[in-house]
């Protein structure tokens, strides 16, 4: 299986649809900056952290990024 890079595409946040800058994915990386990993299905996704606190609760923001196919509110 082959690993593809996190938001390999165009780095975009799924939430607020805003380019996420390469300082931004470095400082991630490096155990700073603002940004949430989420794994969605197969994928990994960043997303700005401000969008995802935006969200209620992380079951909420996972039902959000995959069009409602993944539910996980019965975990809380």
């Amino acid at each position: 299986m082959q690993s593809k890079p996190i938001n390999s595409e165009t780095r975009i946040c799924p939430v607020c649809r805003t380019v996420i800058l390469p300082h931004e994915v470095a400082l991630f990386f490096s155990g700073k900056g603002n940004l949430v990993q989420m794994r969605v299905e197969e994928d990994v996704v960043l997303i700005h952290e401000e969008c995802a606190d935006s969200f209620e609760t992380r079951s909420k923001l996972l039902s959000f990024l995959t069009n409602g196919k993944d539910d996980l509110s019965w975990l809380e």
